[in-house]
């Protein structure tokens, strides 16, 4: 099979396509046959090196998510049938032709939704679906902010506060993103670039602060951040893609009684229940109550553009590969 692999650390021209074996299948897993593979920024940093969550060697074959068509299906599977049309999500693997997922991570697609779209749901949707409903626990009627709105994950994140019922106020770096973002459901947006983004939150707030944050840049972004929450407020760090250090005062937290915390979707897909909640939003994305926004579809053997693109933060959404 084609795949994209990288045989060393390094820039974009490390990804390289090229011809290796089919990947194997266990008892417990489905050999899906790819139609379309998402690309997350996460992919950037473990092309470069900087992921060091879950240590894999190399050569690797990058990709956390793939729709496509069950090929061949493991003994032990029960919910999955050869032949079936489904969304998975996998530690490594999915920039390929083939790719092999566990059965726990691999959900049917809603025959509404087309591979590209299926393929852009596993890891911002789920990202943003446990940070916002499971760890923050936001409520109608509490006020998010969204930072990032124009990623894949603020793209998830502005539609799954207004689904859960929340006023939501979300940044981007342009008009055009926050335009789009209106569009998905934001109350309030700022552009970070042109406006300082903490004095129009509290402006807009009444000073009160907001009740939830959904942070993913880092750095200053994630210190001021914390600055806004009114009391009680919970924030949850999904990322960190400005790379920037920061202190953070304990003190801040306890004095303004508000909550910090970090989301890892590797160990939150190992929890019970995962699978039924992974089901729960492909179903709410199929019956149109989210929708997964593709910026734009490229060629697997283009992969270095498509990280281009994640690294430039050209895009609005998902960029998606297909074999």
């Amino acid at each position: 099979m084609k795949a994209i692999v990288i045989d060393a650390f390094g820039g974009p021209e490390v990804l390289r396509y090229r011809d290796v074996p089919d990947p194997s299948l266990s008892p417990a897993s489905v050999l899906i046959e790819v139609r379309a593979a998402g690309v997350n920024r996460g992919d950037l940093q473990v092309r470069a090196g900087e992921f060091a969550v879950e240590e894999q060697p190399l050569p690797l074959i990058l990709g956390w998510e793939v729709a496509g068509v069950a090929k061949a299906v493991g003994d032990l599977v029960q919910h999955v049938r050869e032949g079936d049309q489904v969304v998975a999500i996998m530690p490594s693997g999915g920039y390929a032709e083939l790719a092999a997922s566990i059965a726990q991570a691999v959900v049917p697609i809603p025959q509404s939704l087309s591979f590209e779209e299926a393929a852009g749901i596993p890891i911002v949707f789920m990202t943003a679906w446990f940070a916002l409903v499971k760890k923050a626990a936001l409520r109608p009627g509490e006020t998010a902010l969204v930072q990032a709105a124009g990623s894949g994950v603020g793209t998830a994140g502005v539609q799954i506060a207004k689904h859960v019922g929340a006023r939501v106020i979300a940044t981007a770096g342009s008009d055009e993103k926050l335009a789009r973002a209106r569009e998905l459901g934001a109350d309030e947006t700022i552009n970070y670039r042109t406006t300082d983004f903490a004095q129009a939150v509290t402006a807009i707030s009444g000073g009160r602060g907001v009740d939830v944050v959904l942070e993913s840049v880092g750095g200053q972004t994630l210190v001021r951040s914390i600055e806004l929450l009114a009391s009680g407020g919970r924030l949850v760090s999904v990322g960190n893609s400005s790379q920037e250090p920061v202190s953070i005062d304990a003190a801040l937290l306890v004095e303004r009684d508000v909550s910090l915390s970090g989301l890892y979707l590797g160990s939150e897909l190992l929890r019970s229940g995962a699978i039924e909640e992974f089901q729960k939003v492909a179903d709410l994305c199929g019956r149109g109550e989210l929708k997964v926004i593709v910026d734009r579809v490229l060629p697997l053997a283009e992969a270095a553009t498509a990280h281009g693109i994640l690294a430039d933060r050209a895009n609005f959404g998902k960029v998606i590969l297909k074999p």
